[in-house]
């Protein structure tokens, strides 16, 4: 009997596991109409790639929006085969880790973000060996807002100064959308949020702007 339980529960786990992967590429696919057969640009990351609207703005590209909602580097890395390497691309822009950090400011959970988008790099460098990498900062937050309280600027940059520096021994492009999106409190400018964590209209257009020059390079 126990043994018929125990199976049961690995089907269903598989179940659930294979439905996940089926939904999670169906959320992809059908935010991407410009999907190239052979060759991609992936946007890797959680909702702040999620919610852009790539193939509006990018029309003439073929740009896979591999975003989505709520993701850490932990979920990015158990989910590389779908996200990135099945299709092909020729550039990865990378853009996470404000989900790992919106939990008490620690020295560990910064070098455990750190340490996740570095072997995060590699596993894409190991399978795609010709794609090109980048890293974009991760993004101010404006604590005046309620829903990005649990998310500190200190912490932010300090993650962000690791990555910049990886990135120069590493040859990888470092995109600093920190700094273009900051305000002089290096809070996100209010201008380009409404909710102080995810861009709004103005956000994504200055975001655009920052993009354009590595995308079409």
């Amino acid at each position: 009997m126990r043994r018929v339980i125990i199976s049961s529960l690995i089907i269903c786990l598989c179940f659930f596991s294979i439905n996940a992967i089926a939904k999670e590429e169906s959320s992809i696919t059908t935010k991407t109409e410009n999907m190239n057969k052979y060759e991609n640009i992936v946007f890797l990351g959680d909702s702040i790639f999620d919610w852009f609207p790539t193939d509006k703005i990018f029309s003439d590209l073929p740009i896979v929006n591999s975003g989505i909602a709520g993701n850490t580097t932990e979920d990015i890395l158990n989910s590389l085969e779908n996200r990135v390497y099945k299709f092909n691309p020729t550039k990865v822009f990378l853009n996470i880790g404000t989900n790992d950090l919106d939990c008490p400011d620690s020295d560990e959970i910064n070098i455990k973000v750190f340490e996740n988008i570095k072997k995060i790099v590699s596993e894409i460098r190991k399978n795609r060996e010709n794609c090109k990498i980048y890293i974009i900062s991760i993004y101010p937050v404006n604590n005046y807002y309620a829903g990005a309280k649990e998310r500190h600027i200190d912490e932010i940059k300090t993650v962000n100064g690791y990555l910049k520096e990886y990135c120069a021994n590493e040859d990888i492009e470092y995109i600093d959308a920190f700094k273009e999106l900051a305000n002089g409190e290096e809070m996100l400018d209010e201008e380009y949020t409404s909710d102080g964590l995810h861009p709004n209209h103005l956000g994504y257009a200055k975001l655009t702007e920052i993009l354009m020059k590595y995308i079409y390079e």
